[in-house]
């Protein structure tokens, strides 16, 4: 009963984490639902996937946050593009800016803003450049902490438990942050 209970636990989660990378390829790159991915594999709290390309194989790891449907999600292209964004499976529940400051905390890192833009209200993509420099520390912490500001300057915090996370990231690791 209680590996019933378990791979039911997994599936309610493995399948929005499938949906949220869908949903983000589409919205990014303009592909159809009917494009192949790989495996969706789970270590810990990530889920993480890949995508064969015609210049390579995309490399996607999301996970979920602990005060509920939103999702961080890293992708990593063949040319080595970085992409991170939070994704709100069904839309943030308060509105966005078109463009508005993000911030991110872990234990080894202080908090930072970052711009990011939003795409209707359950897409908000991160500038990756800085993130590249900064990801590398942030993975090795226990959580990473989202803050989120609406239209009337009011944050809204989500937490991420990071670890573990050696082999879900460890392609982004490799093609995508700077060491």
């Amino acid at each position: 009963m209680a590996r019933l209970e378990a791979v039911g636990r997994l599936t309610s989660w493995a399948i929005p984490a499938g949906a949220c990378f869908v949903a983000f390829l589409m919205v990014v790159n303009d592909v159809s639902a009917e494009q192949g991915f790989g495996e969706i594999k789970v270590q810990g709290s990530w889920a993480y996937t890949t995508r064969a390309r015609e210049s390579g194989t995309e490399y996607m790891a999301s996970i979920r946050a602990a005060e509920g449907s939103t999702w961080f999600l890293l992708a990593c292209r063949p040319d080595e593009r970085f992409t991170v964004s939070l994704i709100q499976t069904e839309q943030f529940p308060f509105p966005l800016k078109p463009s508005s400051s993000v911030q991110l905390r872990s234990n080894s890192v202080p908090t930072f803003s970052i711009e990011g833009k939003s795409i209707q209200n359950h897409l908000i993509f991160l500038d990756p450049r800085p993130l590249r420099h900064v990801m590398p520390s942030i993975v090795q912490d226990d959580q990473l902490v989202v803050s989120i500001s609406d239209q009337n300057g009011t944050l809204h915090n989500y937490t991420f438990p990071i670890q573990p996370n050696d082999l879900a990231l460890k392609p982004i690791r490799s093609g995508c942050f700077d060491y």
